[in-house]
């Protein structure tokens, strides 16, 4: 007791050196970017490293993660893991939206990491395939075709826990709609989550979806048409059933929330194997929802859309264009 006394000394509120670090992140420093005037995209990149570090922290109280040995493995563990880059980006994060936030709370005194050098190593992230990976016209049709024809409604009841079987429908429904807005419109997933409904315009023969360019992952507003009729009524559908909250995609079971960008990518995963499996395509087991940026792309180029055009369709410029989004697998053509 003496020494929990000693060491809580001159602590703010109800945060001690024996709190534990994960809630700390989870409760202070999250809520701290999440209202600062970063960026969207900003904050969903700070909020991704923020989870990485509270499970790393797990387990841990405050007094033993902010040992600088304990920090040091911690970011090295990262970068060797995720990258080098994301270990330097875990460090800053760690230093303004942890570390200086417990200086404030007077849990420690000094920044653990200030003048401190660490080796992060020079692991890069596994390199993306060159030019990504498409769909052929008929696995794309099938594919469209299988997401148009899911029972939404055809979900297993939950055994526990505080979802409902209406919530389980609304996430199932969510997420279908997401990949089909996606791979109608080539979509970034944040461009999707974030879309508002006030940026859906229906002239009642066609519908436009619009990013703004502060939520452009390029900062390249836009505005695209959704071409395929039939993703058109789906989104018009969705557009009419909401009720509440501002935006397309909210979190399923929080019509006023945002959905973490973490969890909704784990859906559409587990939604493309499925398709992978139902209809026979076996390359969106090895993808993620960027694949009908590159499907998108590869239809476009091959119909002779120009590159300036297609380009300006996803947001991004001709040489990201040709690297990221041109798949050149298939030369029948």
């Amino acid at each position: 007791a003496a020494e929990e006394a000693l060491r809580a000394a001159g602590s703010a509120g109800t945060w001690k050196p024996t709190s534990q670090m994960s809630q700390y992140i989870e409760q202070v420093s999250t809520p701290a970017v999440q209202a600062s005037a970063l960026r969207d995209r900003s904050k969903a990149k700070y909020e991704h490293l923020l989870n990485i570090l509270r499970e790393e922290f797990r387990g841990y109280s405050i007094h033993d993660a902010t040992r600088f040995r304990r920090l040091e493995t911690v970011l090295k563990d990262i970068a060797r893991e995720r990258g080098a880059e994301s270990g330097r980006n875990a460090r800053n994060v760690l230093s303004k939206w942890v570390l200086q936030q417990l200086i404030r709370d007077e849990v420690i005194v000094a920044n653990p990491l200030a003048g401190m050098s660490i080796d992060l190593g020079s692991v890069k992230k596994k390199a993306k395939s060159a030019g990504g990976k498409a769909l052929t016209d008929a696995e794309y049709e099938r594919a469209l075709d299988y997401l148009l024809s899911v029972d939404v409604e055809d979900v297993a009841p939950p055994r526990r826990g505080r979802f409902t079987t209406a919530d389980r429908v609304e996430h199932r429904r969510t997420t279908v709609e997401l990949t089909l807005l996606q791979a109608a419109t080539g979509f970034r997933i944040g461009e999707a989550l974030s879309l508002r409904l006030d940026e859906v315009e229906d002239d009642g023969h066609q519908i436009t979806v619009t990013v703004p360019a502060e939520r452009s992952k390029t900062h390249r507003g836009r505005t695209v048409p959704v071409l395929d009729a039939r993703v058109a009524q789906r989104l018009r559908e969705r557009v009419e059933r909401r009720q509440e909250g501002v935006l397309v995609f909210p979190a399923p079971a929080a019509p006023n929330s945002v959905w973490d960008q973490s969890n909704a990518q784990k859906a559409v995963k587990k939604l493309l194997g499925e398709v992978a499996r139902e209809c026979s395509i076996p390359v969106l087991t090895e993808v993620s929802s960027h694949v009908w940026r590159a499907t998108l792309n590869t239809h476009a180029m091959n119909a002779g859309v120009p590159a300036e055009i297609r380009a300006a369709y996803f947001g991004h410029d001709a040489e990201v264009n040709r690297t990221a989004y041109t798949d050149v697998r298939d030369t029948s053509g």
